[in-house]
């Protein structure tokens, strides 16, 4: 079974970047394209067909050429993802399909912690908080249009995990079967990166010292953040407060002692395999 989402396959220096939801994927797919470099490829033939074969290659020239990000190109969001989805249909989940058993696999990961907030806060605060999905979570929760921090745990932590959307689903969820050649942390995502650059190719690193999209935090509210008692406010309210701050509160805020312990329950698995260890700490890879 082909992982959701579908991991980015270059068959040019034979890895698999294994990437979940909320975990840089907006600057991970920029830098995949560029460092796969389609432009280059495409003029030379039988490298393209070689490395591509001739079931993508015939959609590339139909319809890829079209799309594929060039120059500054590779910054705009919109234009990255709209190849993304196209590249993952047409080339990355046939090749997982066919096996991809001898390629350097490696994953993108982000401590749970910090994710499952980012994930509250992008998704039922953010500007999706009105998709349908979001929506439908809300439904599946028995709450109407807001929900608390305390409240969307309890809805991950009861939840058939094959429905959660993969913006909230755990991420070891995609990488099971798969055996990881390394771990690229979020947090140290140009160190990690740079160590496994001679491997993955090291030409567009620089593309990991800025981050195309991110919430805006303001921790100078962290006091004031605290003293509301963030994990109990609902998601109007902290809509209301970013208004009022320009910013949403710290993350760091809605990480209590009893929402780190449960949110170590929740993902105990992501605990278990990531590079974070059983008490949330990060260690080394």
């Amino acid at each position: 079974m082909v992982p959701d989402p579908v991991p980015l396959v270059d068959p040019v220096r034979r890895f698999v970047l294994f990437t979940n939801a909320k975990c840089g994927g907006a600057t991970l797919k920029s830098w995949f394209f560029a460092n796969l470099d389609i432009p280059r490829l495409e003029q030379r033939p039988v490298a393209f067909l070689r490395a591509f074969g001739p079931a993508y290659a015939w959609r590339h020239l139909r319809r890829g050429r079209k799309i594929t990000p060039r120059g500054a190109g590779l910054l705009d969001v919109a234009k990255v993802r709209r190849m993304t989805n196209f590249y993952r249909k047409a080339f990355s989940a046939p090749a997982m399909e066919a096996g991809v058993g001898d390629c350097f696999k490696f994953a993108v990961v982000r401590h749970p912690e910090d994710r499952v907030v980012s994930s509250f806060i992008d998704k039922v605060c953010g500007a999706d908080r009105n998709a349908r999905w979001v929506k439908d979570m809300l439904v599946r929760a028995g709450h109407g249009d807001a929900i608390s921090f305390d409240g969307f745990l309890d809805y991950l932590e009861t939840a058939d995990e094959t429905t959660v959307d993969p913006h909230w689903r755990r991420q070891s969820y995609i990488l099971e079967g798969h055996r990881m050649d390394a771990w690229v942390r979020l947090e140290h995502l140009a160190e990690d990166f740079a160590h496994i650059g001679p491997r993955v190719g090291a030409a567009h690193l620089d593309v990991f010292s800025r981050r195309l999209q991110s919430n805006a935090y303001d921790p100078a509210s962290m006091e004031a953040a605290l003293a509301a008692d963030m994990p109990s406010m609902s998601s109007r309210d902290v809509i209301a407060w970013a208004e009022r701050h320009g910013a949403f509160p710290p993350k760091e805020a809605f990480l209590t002692d009893a929402t780190r312990s449960r949110i170590r329950r929740i993902f105990a698995k992501d605990f278990d395999l990531l590079p974070y260890g059983a008490s949330g700490a990060a260690t080394e890879t």
